[in-house]
């Protein structure tokens, strides 16, 4: 792989006059996710759950479900500005790659060569995109949904009659295809590196640190802000309130 990398002599180095033996070093941890990552990830799974669950209340206006997707749109645009701003780790520059890279990746993968990385693999950032635009896909659909009856949502009634029932049809439908469908892959995954590899993938995403050892992008994360995480998540929901009620949306509005 033609990628930079941060090899763990630098550890060696800066430890090596501490008296620090290498046998208790291992035995150490180091940080993989910061807190606002982590927050981000486990917001987004309770959110999609409660938006699917209350989509079979008894709603007519479907309220709980409307707040439940308007919080999944703030979490994706907080994700997408903390990609640029956040630690290393959550930083969409240490793990978007090439389709070269992945493919490489994929195939050491195949061939149980594949090196150990301390955020997303190559395979995992895929997928971390690809969450990010089944989500946001998933979120605008229903700004433009309508059930026919009484729930609509923020633009159907300017997008007419067809269109609305249009949104309303993809969005049920994409929410099973593409998200139910990517999380059944990531859940497998994480579960495939959490038992087989040996890699403790949910338990770093829950305490946010991993056992020290060699990582071929870093040794450890750092950054990561809670006041620059507070900031993104103030003007995500800037972005995504503002936005509709400035082209005319209404959130709860029913007919």
């Amino acid at each position: 792989m033609n990628e930079q990398r941060y090899v763990i002599d630098d550890y060696c180095d800066e430890h090596s006059d501490s008296g620090v033996d290498a046998s208790s070093a291992k035995n150490e941890y180091v940080r993989a996710w910061d807190l606002p990552t982590r927050l981000f990830k486990w917001s987004l799974v309770a959110l999609i759950i409660i938006a699917w669950i209350s989509s079979g209340f008894d709603d007519p206006k479907m309220v709980v479900h409307k707040t439940a997707g308007y919080g999944i749109l703030v979490l994706v645009v907080f994700r997408i500005l903390w990609g640029f701003v956040g630690s290393t780790t959550a930083r969409f520059s240490s793990f978007v790659r090439s389709p070269s890279i992945i493919w490489n990746y994929f195939r050491a993968l195949s061939r149980n060569r594949a090196e150990r990385y301390l955020g997303h693999n190559p395979v995992g950032g895929l997928m971390v995109v690809g969450l990010l635009l089944a989500c946001a896909v998933q979120g605008l659909l229903g700004l433009f949904s309508s059930d026919g009856v009484t729930a609509t949502g923020p633009f159907a009634d300017a997008a007419g009659d067809a269109i609305s029932s249009w949104a309303a049809s993809i969005h049920a439908t994409w929410f099973y295809v593409a998200i139910v469908g990517l999380a059944v892959v990531h859940i497998a995954a994480n579960l495939f590196y959490q038992f087989i590899k040996r890699d403790n993938l949910i338990g770093a995403m829950v305490t946010g640190r991993k056992k020290r050892a060699y990582y071929v992008e870093r040794n450890e994360a750092r950054g990561g802000s809670l006041l620059a995480a507070a900031i993104c998540l103030i003007i995500a929901a800037g972005l995504v309130f503002g936005t509709i009620s400035l082209l005319g949306g209404t959130f709860y509005n029913a007919t």
